[in-house]
């Protein structure tokens, strides 16, 4: 997963159409780590989406834009614009999340 450093690089990430998931984190979040391997399932699953990662405590503008409090912490953007997001480790919620805005393949 990509991660975004800066305020420059979210920008670029949000140019282009489609499905973005933005997952805010830390590097010491025990959340964070427990849920890694359930986003990488659906980055798998959901190939023709997004997937972007930032450190809440380096992107700091990022988090700040977003509202970012706690981590982890899911922002879903269709086509550039914020749709709707998921705080906290929830494999559920998040999938629900992405299915609700994916238009591409799924893969099983």
């Amino acid at each position: 997963m990509e991660e975004l450093k800066n305020r420059n690089d979210y920008s670029k990430a949000m140019m282009p159409d489609g499905l973005v998931v933005l997952e805010g984190v830390t590097t010491t979040c025990p959340n964070c780590k427990a849920i890694a391997p359930k986003v990488d399932e659906l980055m798998k699953k959901y190939p023709d989406a997004r997937f972007y990662q930032y450190n809440v405590d380096v992107a700091e503008d990022i988090a700040q834009e977003l509202g970012a409090r706690q981590v982890p912490n899911f922002s879903c953007f269709v086509d550039g614009m914020i749709v709707d997001g998921v705080t906290g480790a929830k494999p559920t919620e998040l999938e629900k999340l992405i299915k609700e805005n994916y238009d591409g393949k799924v893969v099983e």
